[in-house]
C-alpha cells in the first residue's frame, strides 16, 4: 500500500491543544483495497512504496474544533450589542465569528455541494464514482483531476500534514492522500454531515488570508453570511477551487456553476460583482464608529467587549462633528458624552479620522481648566461666596485705586467666572487659589482624578480631555467615577493619565450646595434649554475646548486648527450646542436648589455690578458688598499663603515680593527682615508667618507658609 510516514504528533488546533480525539488505525481490510485506487486517483505517478500499516493519526472532535476556533478580530460593542469598531489582532489569518450552518441561506449549501461534492450525502467519506473517473482521467487524459470530497478536504484543514503537498511537489504525496482518505472515513463515523459542512465552511480558505465563509462574505462581498444571495453563493463556491485565481477566472467558474444550477441568467451580475469586489482592499475595518477607543481597549483576538456607549449617540456626535469640521477647516476634533446620573460614557469620538491618535487620551497643555474647581472649593470651604470680591493685585491696591477708574481689577466671583478668560479676571481667580490654599486645592484636584498643575501662576497644566470631562461630571454631580468602570471594562489597560486615581468605582466629593452655586454662575440658555459650561484653550490658541452639562448629560468638545482663528471659539460653542441637543432630545431644565443653598438680595457699593439675587451656602449670606472694605496699600506676591515649598539645602537666598504703593516693612516670624517691595531672606525649614506692615505699623497682608527640606519631602 502507499507509504505513509511515522505517527504524527497531536496537533494544536488554533490555540487549544486537542485531546481525546479519534485515533485512526490502519487495519488490513477493505480500506487496503481502497488505497490502491487512491494511489492512482491521486494523480501522482511515481511508483508507490508499500509499507506495513501501523501509523496513527489524531483528529479533533467537532466540539473541540468549534471551541478552539478563535476569530482574528476583536470587536467593540455598544450597550445594546451593536458593533462600534473591529480591530484585527491576528496578522496571519483573517477569520470572523463562527457561522452556524442553519443560519446560512440554502443557496450557499446548494452552490457548495454543486461545486465541490455532488454526492456528499451519499458517500461515507470517499466518493468512489469520482475516484474512478479521476483515476481514468489521470491515467489516460491530458489533464490531472482530483476527487477529494468535502470530508477529505476538511480532514486536510484539521491536520496540515494531510492538507499540504509534499516538499518540492505540487500535489499531495501518496502517504498524505492515503491518510486523508482514512481520516475522512473516520470523520464520517463520528461527525454528522451537518457538522462536516459547518466546520468546512468555517475553516476553508477563500482568498488571500481570508478563512471561512463569514470573513469571505463580509470582507469580500460586504454582506453578512446570513444574507448571502444566490449569485454571491456561486462566487464563494467558485473561490474554493482556486482562492487566489484572477477575478475573471473566478467569475467564469461561477458562471459555469450557475449554468449547472440552471440559473444562467445570473452570469452577467455574477461577473460584475466578482470583478468589482474580489480585488478590493481586504483589511479595511468593517465598523468604524469608535476606532480610537477600540485600539485602547481591545487586546486579544476574538475578544468581544461591551461598553456603555450608545451607537445612536456616537453616530450623532460623529455626524455633527464632521459637519462643523468641514465648515471650519479643522485639523482635528474630539467629543465625549456622559450620562449625569450613572456617569456612563455614551459617546467617545477620539478624532476626525480613524487613523488619528485618540485626542481624548492624549496629555496636553490646557489653560484655565482648573478655575471652576477652585471656585467650587472656595465656596465649599466658606472662604468665598458668589458675591465675594476678587482683586487683581497688579491693578488695585486700595479703594482709592478702585474709585480712580481702576475698578476693572475688582469684581465678584460670579462676574470673574462669567468673564471667562479675560486677563485681569484670570489674575483675580488666581488670587482665589492663593486664599483657599494650594494644599487644599491640590488635594481637590487629586480627588477629581486630575494631576496637580506644576505651576498655578502659569495657568496651564498637562492633562487629558477625558480627565477634564470626568472632573466636570464630578463638579456637576459630586461623584467622580473611574473611567475603566464607566466603560464596563475594569481590566482595560488604559493609560494611567486617564484612569481616575484609586481602585474604587466612584467616590463623592464637594457639597451639593457649592456645586449648585458654581453651576448657576456658569449657566446660560441655548437652543436645547439650560446649560452650564466652561471654555478653555491651548496656550498657542489653536485648540478650543468646551466642557459643560445639561440636566441629563455632560458633554466635552475640542476643536483644533493648524492656525489661530477668531472663529474657533464660536465653532466650539456651536459644536457643543449641537452635540448636546442631538444627544438629548427633550429640552434641558435648570436644576432645583439643594438643601444648604439659600438666596438673598445683594447690593454693591459703588454699583459696579447691579443689584441681584445671589445664591449662598447657608450661613455665608451677604446683603451688601463694599469696595471700600478692600485691603489697602499692599499685597503679598511671594510667598503664597498656605503654600508648602520644597527646598534643597543649602539654598541661595530668596526674594520676597509685594505689590505696594506705600512704604512697607517686613516681619518674618516676628523679626524685621527689611523694607520696600522686595527683601532677601535665607530660607529655613519649618512653618513661617510673614507680615507686611504699613508706615504706621498697620497690617496690610499676611501669609503662612512652610519650607520643607527636599530629603524629607514625601515622594
Amino acid at each position: 500500500m502507499c507509504r505513509h510516514g511515522t505517527a504524527h504528533m497531536p496537533r494544536r488546533y488554533g490555540t487549544m491543544p486537542v485531546h481525546a480525539a479519534a485515533r485512526l488505525q490502519h487495519p488490513m481490510n477493505s480500506r487496503f483495497v481502497a488505497a490502491l485506487f487512491i494511489c492512482f486517483a491521486s494523480g501522482i505517478m511515481s511508483a508507490p512504496v508499500f509499507a506495513a500499516p501501523g501509523a496513527s493519526q489524531i483528529l479533533p472532535t467537532f466540539e473541540q474544533v468549534k471551541i478552539a476556533y478563535i476569530p482574528s478580530d476583536a470587536l467593540l460593542l455598544d450597550r445594546h450589542g451593536e458593533p462600534l469598531a473591529d480591530l484585527r489582532l491576528n496578522p496571519n489569518v483573517r477569520r470572523l465569528a463562527w457561522v452556524e450552518l442553519q443560519t446560512l441561506p440554502p443557496a450557499m449549501r446548494e452552490a457548495l455541494l454543486a461545486a465541490e461534492d455532488k454526492r456528499f450525502f451519499e458517500h461515507a467519506g470517499i466518493d468512489w464514482k469520482a475516484f474512478l473517473g479521476a483515476a481514468w482521467q489521470n491515467l489516460w487524459g491530458r489533464t490531472k483531476r482530483g476527487a477529494s470530497t468535502l470530508t477529505m478536504q476538511l480532514a486536510g484543514l484539521l491536520e496540515p500534514n494531510l492538507h499540504l503537498p509534499g516538499k518540492g511537489t505540487s500535489r499531495r504525496s501518496l502517504s498524505q492522500k492515503w491518510d486523508q482518505s482514512l481520516a475522512a472515513i473516520e470523520l464520517e463515523k463520528h461527525w454528522s454531515k451537518e457538522q462536516i459542512l459547518e466546520a468546512y465552511l468555517n475553516l476553508a480558505p477563500f482568498r488571500g488570508d481570508l478563512e471561512g465563509v463569514g470573513a469571505a462574505s463580509q470582507v469580500l462581498l460586504g454582506v453578512p453570511p446570513q444574507a448571502i444571495t444566490r449569485r454571491e453563493a456561486m462566487i464563494l463556491a467558485a473561490l474554493l477551487r482556486g482562492p487566489n485565481a484572477r477575478a475573471s477566472i473566478v467569475a467564469r467558474r461561477a458562471c459555469i456553476l450557475a449554468e449547472l444550477l440552471k440559473d444562467r441568467k445570473q452570469c452577467a451580475q455574477i461577473s460584475q460583482l466578482a470583478l468589482s469586489r474580489l480585488d478590493a482592499p481586504r483589511n479595511v475595518p468593517r465598523f468604524a464608529l469608535a476606532p480610537q477607543l477600540a485600539r485602547s481597549l481591545l487586546r486579544q483576538p476574538g475578544q468581544q467587549l461591551t461598553t456603555t456607549l450608545d451607537a445612536g449617540t456616537q453616530r450623532s456626535a460623529i455626524d455633527t462633528m464632521a459637519r462643523v469640521a468641514s465648515q471650519a477647516r479643522l485639523q482635528n476634533a474630539s467629543v465625549m458624552v456622559l450620562d449625569n446620573t450613572s456617569g456612563e460614557v455614551l459617546a467617545w469620538v477620539g478624532g476626525l479620522q480613524a487613523r488619528d491618535a485618540d485626542g481624548l487620551l492624549a496629555r496636553q497643555a490646557i489653560s484655565q481648566w482648573w478655575l471652576p474647581h477652585a471656585a467650587e472649593l472656595g465656596i465649599e470651604l466658606r472662604t468665598h461666596t458668589a458675591a465675594s470680591l476678587l482683586i487683581d493685585a497688579h491693578n488695585v491696591l486700595d479703594a482709592k485705586d478702585a474709585h480712580a477708574g481702576r475698578s476693572a481689577g475688582v469684581s465678584s466671583l460670579r462676574a470673574a467666572l462669567q468673564a471667562r478668560n479675560s486677563g485681569a479676571l484670570r489674575e483675580q481667580l488666581r488670587e482665589l487659589v492663593k486664599e483657599v490654599g494650594s494644599e487644599a486645592f491640590n488635594d481637590r484636584l487629586r480627588q477629581l482624578g486630575l494631576d496637580t498643575p506644576a505651576n498655578l501662576d502659569g495657568l496651564t497644566g498637562d492633562t487629558s480631555l477625558a480627565q477634564l470631562a470626568l472632573a466636570w461630571h464630578g463638579l456637576n454631580t459630586g461623584i467622580v467615577t473611574n473611567l475603566n468602570v464607566v466603560l464596563a471594562n475594569p481590566s482595560a489597560n488604559l493609560s494611567a493619565n486617564v484612569t481616575a486615581n484609586g481602585a474604587d468605582a466612584s467616590r463623592k466629593i464637594g457639597t451639593p450646595a457649592a456645586s449648585f452655586i458654581v453651576q448657576d454662575m456658569l449657566a446660560d440658555n441655548f437652543a436645547g434649554g439650560w446649560r452650564s459650561s466652561w471654555s478653555m484653550s491651548s496656550p498657542d490658541g489653536r485648540q478650543q475646548i468646551v466642557v459643560g452639562n445639561t440636566d441629563r448629560l455632560t458633554v466635552l468638545v475640542s476643536l483644533t486648527r493648524p492656525d489661530r482663528s477668531e472663529d474657533l471659539a464660536r465653532n466650539a460653542q456651536l459644536l457643543w450646542r449641537d452635540v448636546a441637543a442631538n444627544a438629548q432630545k427633550e429640552s434641558s431644565r435648570s436644576p432645583s436648589a439643594p438643601d444648604g443653598a439659600t438666596s438673598s438680595i445683594v447690593v454693591f457699593e459703588p454699583p459696579d455690578e447691579p443689584v441681584r439675587r445671589e445664591w449662598f451656602v447657608r450661613g455665608t449670606e451677604l446683603d451688601r458688598v463694599m469696595v471700600d472694605a478692600l485691603p489697602s496699600g499692599a499685597r503679598l506676591k511671594v510667598p503664597h499663603h498656605g503654600q508648602s515649598y520644597i527646598v534643597n539645602f543649602p539654598s541661595a537666598p530668596w526674594t520676597l515680593e509685594a505689590f505696594t504703593a506705600k512704604a512697607t516693612h517686613w516681619l518674618l516670624d516676628g523679626n524685621v527682615i527689611g523694607q520696600g517691595a522686595q527683601v532677601s531672606w535665607l530660607p529655613a525649614p519649618g512653618h513661617h508667618r510673614v507680615i507686611l506692615l504699613g508706615p504706621r505699623d498697620e497690617v496690610m497682608d499676611t501669609a503662612d507658609f512652610e519650607v520643607v527640606a527636599a530629603k524629607a519631602a514625601k515622594p
